[in-house]
């Protein structure tokens, strides 16, 4: 599990914030050649869970967006591996470049319920947790999601 996933983490619709996310052993090192924060702070020593604002480059180097960037250094992180996320501008033509240009520099495409995965794997979470993160998204009312998410932090 040393390979380095992405995925865009939000609906593929217009909306004001589309988010992407990346996780993996490259995940900073990848984002560092796509992300230049204002005020030239690397990735690579930002401070853990801050955000950043700056410039989003797309696969071609040209400028694709000007977004804001956190990166979350494993083990603490969701998935228990250094992540990052791209905050950006919700239009699914921005987001589905700026996965491709996580692509160009070695990213793969999440599968679904991998990022999940990755953190029952990884002691973060327990299966009971994990089951009840799919209920949650696959909530139809608000009386399954209330459940799941009692279920989420451990009430039976």
């Amino acid at each position: 599990m040393n390979d380095t996933i992405a995925a865009i983490a939000t609906g593929a619709v217009v909306s004001a914030i589309g988010i992407i996310r990346a996780s993996g052993g490259d995940a900073i090192t990848i984002a560092d050649k796509v992300f230049r924060a204002v005020g030239g702070t690397r990735l690579a020593v930002a401070r853990n869970r801050q955000m950043y604002y700056g410039e989003l480059f797309g696969a071609d180097g040209g400028l694709l967006d000007l977004c804001l960037c956190m990166i979350s250094r494993g083990p603490e992180s969701y998935t228990g591996e250094d992540t990052v996320e791209f905050h950006c501008h919700g239009s699914p033509i921005v987001l589905s470049e700026a996965l491709h240009s996580l692509f160009s520099y070695g990213a793969r495409q999440a599968q679904a319920g991998e990022f999940t995965k990755r953190a029952f794997l990884n002691g973060r979470m327990d299966l009971t947790q994990a089951e009840a993160i799919i209920d949650l998204i696959e909530a139809e009312t608000p009386s399954a999601a209330r459940n799941a998410a009692g279920q989420l932090r451990g009430v039976g």
